[in-house]
């Protein structure tokens, strides 16, 4: 069998497309598949560093590698078991090498277009942890933090990593920043965090940068 590199199908874009595909096989209908891989497309897109790193493009390239893989060695049984379990679930009675195939075309078309807008295609719930990761985390240190204001919530975060609070709080910041720019309504991102409306996320950003200013200017 042709030689390959297991850290491709143990991590990085095949996984994670068969991870989705999954998914929508299993929602039963709720979910569909080409939506799941324009959320995927989009979160790419958006952050320039996933971007640089592996392209939608180049994990389209990846899966194609994969069914090459596939079909000409002894199918699934030398790859990593978690990837193969992956594999054969999204494929179910389909070969699994069209069906990796089949898979790559799919992200290519879509690559394509027009990455939709939230309103056209709401933000999943693994595609916002994504996006937000520190804005997620921040909802559990609202939870320790019990009945102290949101403001001291946020000064007590910050100062917490203090003198080494610069990627954090600035990571607050960013993202607070663009959740008021992608969503701009009153509710902020209220349907996915209780306390992120626009007020509270634009008094987030004025006590990190309070703190900022203080310690650090």
């Amino acid at each position: 069998m042709q030689s390959f590199p297991a850290s491709l199908f143990s991590d990085g874009p095949a996984p994670r497309l068969l991870d989705l595909a999954v998914k929508a096989q299993e929602s039963k209908g709720e979910l569909s598949l080409d939506d799941e891989i324009r959320r995927y497309i989009r979160t790419v897109r958006g952050n320039w560093i996933a971007n640089w790193n592996c392209s939608v493009y180049t994990a389209s390239g990846v899966l194609e590698f994969t069914a090459d893989s596939v079909e000409r060695g002894e199918g699934l049984a030398p790859f990593p078991p978690e990837f193969r379990e992956k594999a054969e679930r999204a494929a179910g009675d389909v070969n699994p090498a069209e069906y990796l195939r089949m898979l790559a075309e799919i992200v290519r078309i879509l690559d394509r277009e027009l990455s939709p807008e939230y309103d056209e295609l709401p933000m999943a719930g693994w595609e916002f942890q994504l996006t937000f990761p520190y804005l997620f985390g921040f909802d559990a240190i609202l939870m320790d933090e019990g009945d102290q204001e949101f403001a001291d919530a946020v000064r007590s975060a910050v100062t917490n990593e203090h003198p080494y609070c610069a990627e954090r709080a600035a990571s607050y910041t960013t993202e607070a920043q663009r959740a008021l720019v992608l969503f701009p309504g009153p509710d902020g991102l209220k349907s996915r965090l209780y306390w992120a409306t626009r007020d509270r996320l634009q008094e987030l950003i004025a006590t990190v940068n309070e703190h900022m200013q203080r310690e650090h200017s």
